[in-house]
């Protein structure tokens, strides 16, 4: 993620929002929590069904936009979608990416890959039919390495991130 320089300190940004306030804007609109929310589970859903029938090697091969294989896009895109319902119970988001070598080395064939992004992608789709409206609701603040945010903006910075990595995806598949 990027960050601001303001008066000689580096602030991490993790949403637009926190350029905003660093600069002393007002934040610009969102959207509703929910459809963020339903948008991140419809991209991971069809992250996981474009994994199915890709083979071991075009997993591990580096895409060239960033040289980064799909098997560590998907832990990347995944991991910290595992980590949004506890962040919604704790307020604390804990995603530390530089922990990702790790949870990929753990992916030994293309059928684990798909099983991991399965897994997490059930489990987010089944924590939203559990919160219903209560998502439109509230809005808790969410404490994070890259500072502090609302649980709405934490869904809109892992959102976009997910679309992302899913058009890097898209164009080295196609």
């Amino acid at each position: 993620m990027p960050s601001l320089s303001a008066d000689g300190a580096v602030i991490p940004i993790l949403h637009v929002s926190q350029i905003a306030s660093a600069l002393g804007l007002p934040a610009p609109p969102g959207l509703e929590r929910a459809r963020l929310a339903w948008d991140l589970a419809s991209l991971l859903d069809a992250w996981v069904e474009r994994l199915r029938g890709i083979d071991w090697e075009v997993l591990t091969r580096s895409t060239p936009s960033r040289g980064r294989s799909l098997r560590n896009l998907t832990v990347n895109v995944f991991h910290p979608i595992e980590l949004l319902p506890e962040a919604w119970e704790s307020g604390q988001f804990d995603w530390d990416p530089d922990e990702d070598p790790a949870r990929e080395a753990e992916l030994r064939t293309a059928e684990e890959t798909v099983r991991y992004a399965d897994r997490i992608a059930a489990g987010w789709s089944s924590f939203l039919l559990e919160l219903g409206d209560e998502i439109e609701e509230h809005n808790p603040a969410v404490a994070s390495p890259r500072g502090g945010v609302t649980y709405g903006e934490l869904l809109a910075s892992q959102r976009w991130h997910a679309e992302f990595h899913v058009r890097e995806v898209e164009e080295f598949l196609g």
